[in-house]
């Protein structure tokens, strides 16, 4: 008896990796084994726990947890439903939780739920952001190491006063990937932390544009369109400071957007960012709400000035998406459960958690299920273990249970969403 759901889910992990010629056999039924165990598995997902419920020996997936693999070629696959969209490249640090002293790359992170500088690790991820659908697809992510990075320094850290910093170490990522990037897309949003000149500058020279948010406190001056005066001197530049708080209509244009049961009103206008040292095409938003007595301004931005100011506030509301992906990797696809001290195998780890996500949104995509990815879990796991029952006992199933009960059996526990 073979139980659908998993031939399904296997033949989906065959058609991802149908586009890297240059992988083993052995390798891709560990590959499909390994990335079954992380939507069918309910405990920690680690080598041991993985040896127990899986087919293979426990010292055969600290072995392949070590070598390379193309998680970007990989993840690519799940691309098809953004096709005509409007994406971006999303990157944003992840912290994770970790204790001891031998694990590599173990540091002081800032991490966004605690408001804090924790002790632990942290990736940097790259995903695709959907403004349309509203939605993320995570293609590759890379641990973050503080300790300074030995050899010539690539050319997008040229001018930084540090390019050992945080902001050189996710450049050089950007740096190593930034081909296979800019083939699907030459936008790329971050949030107001990335908001500095020598990020920007850097980007620029790999070919990417950049969406993101300034501080309340931002600088910006209106930039001088007027006649030349045929003084002595360096031509005016400026007309003044821009005051958040009182816009010259003359320069912004205004426009007005309704979602649903919420208002506001876009402000865009081309000015010059001394921070960034360039001009940019800012969005300021305001949200019409009767029951706020102040409602403090947000200025995004974009450094390409094609863009509209829908498309720059629309893009990088929609990178918050990624969040969700490293929330559900967290709670169901066992992201910070390897305890690998091996560089090698805690990347395969992390990527093969985040990968898992994609596949379980695809798997259910594929049903015509409205599941979560705790529910698609759930489904899966209950699929495995109708497999391993009727494997062991040995007999093949009636009709009546094939019907029937068989699907009574697979969405024991699965809830819907909404």
């Amino acid at each position: 008896m073979k139980i659908k759901p998993l031939i399904q889910l296997r033949e989906m992990i065959s058609k991802a990796l149908s586009g890297q010629t240059n992988l083993s056999k052995p390798f891709q039924t560990f590959f499909i084994e390994t990335m079954e165990l992380f939507l069918t598995n309910t405990g920690r997902t680690n080598f041991t726990q993985m040896a127990r419920c899986g087919k293979s020996c426990e010292s055969r997936f600290r072995q392949n947890f070590k070598k390379s693999f193309d998680w970007l070629g990989f993840n690519k696959f799940f691309l098809d439903t953004t096709k005509g969209h409007r994406i971006a490249i999303a990157i944003d640090p992840c912290y994770l939780s970790k204790s001891g002293k031998k694990t590599p790359g173990i540091d002081w992170f800032w991490s966004g739920c605690a408001s804090s500088m924790k002790r632990g690790l942290e990736i940097l991820g790259i995903s695709i952001v959907d403004a349309d659908l509203k939605d993320a697809t995570f293609l590759k992510a890379e641990q973050t190491f503080t300790d300074k990075q030995p050899g010539r320094k690539p050319k997008c850290t040229k001018g930084m006063k540090d390019p050992d910093s945080l902001i050189g170490w996710y450049l050089r990522m950007l740096t190593r990937h930034h081909k296979e990037l800019l083939s699907i897309c030459n936008l790329i949003v971050a949030d107001a932390y990335f908001s500095k000149e020598s990020f920007a500058s850097g980007l620029k020279h790999l070919g990417f544009e950049l969406i993101s948010r300034f501080r309340d406190d931002v600088n910006l001056k209106y930039l001088y369109h007027g006649p030349k005066t045929g003084k002595k001197g360096r031509p005016q530049k400026f007309t003044g400071k821009v005051q958040l708080n009182n816009l010259n209509m003359d320069i912004f244009h205004q426009e007005y957007a309704i979602e649903g049961k919420q208002a506001y009103k876009l402000y865009t206008a081309d000015l010059w960012a001394v921070s960034l040292g360039r001009e940019v095409r800012v969005a300021i938003v305001d949200y019409i709400d009767t029951d706020r007595k102040r409602q403090t301004r947000k200025v995004f931005f974009s450094t390409d000035l094609s863009l509209s100011a829908q498309d720059i506030f629309d893009i990088y509301r929609t990178r918050f998406q990624l969040e969700f992906v490293y929330r559900d990797a967290k709670q169901y696809t066992g992201l910070t459960h390897c305890q690998s001290r091996n560089k090698a195998a805690l990347s395969f780890a992390f990527n093969a958690s985040l990968s898992s996500v994609n596949l379980a949104r695809a798997f259910a995509r594929q049903q015509g299920l409205n599941l979560s990815v705790g529910a698609t879990k759930v489904l899966l796991h209950n699929a495995a273990m109708v497999d391993r029952i009727f494997a062991m006992s040995g007999t093949r199933p009636n009709l009546r249970l094939n019907n029937t009960d068989f699907k009574e059996l697979l969405f024991y526990g699965v809830r819907a969403v909404g």
